[in-house]
């Protein structure tokens, strides 16, 4: 079963919401290179050695864009994709999906998150407001100098 779900993609010049195939298999992410023309995303100058399925090795560059999945309370960040003349679909890879917990129903075809508790806490503590028995405290960052 091949899952689509939709992505928000941010570059340096651009927004665009595309959809994505979620591929387990796949050990990094790649983007289009019409799609990272089109967000404007960032060259790093890297390249990287991507072999296929059937053991075809190609060289790709690698490009850093913003990605976020709506359908799980915008979770995401900045990622590296290695960016393809020959792919038509953006593919996110166990790069992406280990790192920020998501967890792929195969049977469902849906995404979630490995620990939804856990990720609001830390969505909240790099904000700078951390909830603890019902009781928000707020830090402000100049203060925490003094």
């Amino acid at each position: 079963m091949e899952i689509y779900v939709e992505v928000h993609l941010q570059g340096g010049t651009n927004y665009a919401s595309h959809s994505a195939l979620i591929d387990t298999g796949a050990e990094l992410s790649l983007i289009p290179s019409n799609i990272a023309r089109e967000i404007g995303a960032w060259s790093t100058r890297e390249q990287t050695n991507v072999v296929g399925i059937h053991g075809q090795s190609r060289i790709l560059p690698i490009v850093a864009a913003s990605l976020y999945f709506p359908s799980l309370n915008n979770v995401g960040g900045e990622v590296a994709f290695a960016m393809s003349d020959v792919e038509q679909n953006l593919i996110i890879g166990m790069d992406v999906l280990g790192p920020l917990g998501i967890i792929v129903d195969t049977k469902m075809g849906k995404l979630s998150i490995k620990n939804e508790v856990w990720e609001a806490f830390k969505t909240l503590a790099t904000v700078g407001v951390l909830v603890w028995g019902g009781i928000k405290v707020v830090e402000k960052l100049s203060e925490r100098n003094e």
